[in-house]
């Protein structure tokens, strides 16, 4: 354990010590290792605190506590130090232990703290064949720490090497909160004497494996809100590689809980809450069974493990999310669609043929499907629809130009095989006579008009790249005028200048002769 030295009244504006290994620690003003400023009675070296020791949990002398410790002051000042309102002066060679939970006050009484040990109980997390060395117990031993191999509520901290995989020991620890360090930590603290706080941890945090892939743990404070906001439907908890242990990990992470049979019986659904997002946990190596229940065919699905390495690093990357295929329905106040510019294409007899076989065949099936509800009061005279131009091979779909009626619902499907055709409108398909070879040099320019040229959008503007005032009579005369206001006044100014010049040089002439004279 290590011992600490912590004001009473934390607003009073000292420090908090922390002593880490043994040795003497002056107490006073500026230069001493405990250092009192708000006390004007305090001495420049006030007291010495000596450790003798750093004794750990297990020892002997704590099992009781009526036992003192192996921590001594001694009164150094002028106006004394109390232990529990007792002046040590009095004591013999101006000196007396300490134990957990004494009250410290040096000077006049305003500096007052309280002396008590801070546990250390290291949890190693290890493999079998494992072994802690005789280096890591010594650097344990020298700050008063111990080390132990069952997980309980005394221990204070999970040792763990790089690379170790995830078993339901660290997911307690987890649960539990426990911080889990490297042992590079631990020899980071047993190097310091006294220090204002525990060393920082955040640094010194190992990578874990969860099935082979490596995760890097995060803190228990970043832990704790990565899955809020989500609620996980779980199976039976016995299906999970962690059962019941899986509820209290995501539940520590600020998810809520809901299985599927609760879900299910409910004729409304549970009430998770507006902003709350409903994801799926899908057991590892076992198959979606979500999909046999109606309710639940919308909702996403993660899977354990992925779920579990995002507990670990303490973020959800939402890309490890699956998204069901769903049916979504939008309405749209107009049916205009924007037609591309295109070039009329020439097909060979072969794709000639298949086209003709695909007119016979049924459309083909398809999943998902937008609907459009059309407003008759906005459209247009004349819509059209250009179908897809898809090729496989030798066959290209052509563009086509159909009339809609008008009213109606459009109906936009979605497939990889799709081919959409209009069966009143014969297909115009080019072919040369007597097999010849065809000439793809020849283009006719289609006669549909794109929606999105320039003379639809601007139709005021004949010429859209020339200015729209430059060819008025008006404009061209107010600019002659302006350039020839401007030569007059050029002129004028290079006038003025010349006969303030000629000025100038004869009155300088008529004061040389004054002058002369």
């Amino acid at each position: 354990m290590v011992w600490g030295l912590f004001p009473v009244d934390p607003l009073s504006g000292e420090d908090k010590y922390y002593i880490f290994t043994k040795g003497v620690y002056k107490v006073g003003r500026k230069g001493c290792d405990v250092i009192i400023c708000k006390d004007k009675g305090v001495s420049r070296i006030h007291a010495e605190v000596v450790v003798d020791e750093m004794i750990s949990m297990d020892h002997p002398l704590h099992m009781k506590s009526d036992l003192p410790s192996r921590i001594l002051i001694r009164d150094c000042s002028k106006y004394g130090t109390y232990i529990n309102k007792e002046k040590v002066h009095k004591f013999l060679n101006k000196e007396t232990f300490l134990k957990d939970g004494d009250v410290v006050s040096f000077g006049t009484g305003t500096a007052v703290y309280r002396f008590c040990f801070v546990p250390l109980v290291f949890f190693v997390y290890c493999s079998e064949s494992f072994q802690v060395d005789q280096l890591l117990r010594d650097k344990v031993s020298s700050i008063g720490a111990c080390i132990t191999y069952n997980l309980s509520e005394e221990c204070t901290h999970v040792l763990a090497d790089e690379l170790m995989p995830v078993q339901e020991d660290l997911v307690d620890a987890i649960v539990s909160k426990k911080p889990i360090v490297l042992r590079s930590w631990v020899e980071l603290v047993a190097e310091k004497r006294i220090g204002l706080e525990i060393p920082s941890w955040s640094s010194y945090i190992p990578t874990m494996t969860v099935e082979g892939v490596s995760v890097k743990v995060a803190a228990s404070g970043t832990r704790a809100k990565c899955l809020e906001g989500f609620t996980c439907l779980l199976e039976s908890i016995n299906m999970y590689k962690f059962k019941d242990r899986l509820q209290s990990l995501l539940e520590v992470c600020g998810a809520k809980i809901v299985f599927v049979e609760e879900f299910c019986s409910n004729a409304k659904g549970l009430d998770c809450g507006q902003d709350s997002h409903v994801v799926c946990v899908i057991p590892r190596g076992s198959p979606d069974k979500f999909n046999l229940f109606n309710k639940l065919g919308s909702l996403s699905r993660v899977n354990e493990l992925d779920l579990l390495r995002a507990v670990l690093a303490g973020h959800l990357d939402l890309s490890v999310l699956v998204s069901p295929s769903v049916l979504v329905s939008s309405s749209c106040s107009t049916d205009e669609t924007v037609v591309a510019d295109s070039e009329a294409e020439v097909e060979t007899p072969t794709s000639e043929h298949f086209t003709a076989d695909i007119s016979n065949e049924e459309a083909p099936k398809y999943v998902n499907k937008l609907e459009m509800a059309i407003d008759p009061h906005l459209r247009s005279e004349n819509n059209h629809v250009v179908s897809s131009a898809y090729s496989i091979g030798n066959m290209t779909a052509k563009r086509e130009t159909v009339d809609e009626a008008e009213s109606g619902n459009s109906d936009i499907i979605y497939s990889q095989d799709l081919i959409i055709r209009d069966l009143n409108l014969p297909a115009q398909i080019s072919s040369t006579p007597n097999n010849e070879v065809l000439n793809f040099k020849r283009f006719r320019k289609g006669n549909t008009q794109s929606g999105n040229s320039f003379n639809n959008l601007i139709p005021f503007s004949k010429y859209p790249y020339k200015d729209f005032d430059y060819g008025n009579q008006d404009m061209l005369e107010s600019v002659k005028e302006e350039k020839r206001r401007k030569q007059m006044e050029a002129i004028a100014e290079d006038l003025f200048n010349t006969e303030k010049g000629r000025r100038r040089g004869v009155a300088g002439s008529l004061h040389g002769l004054l002058t002369r004279g």
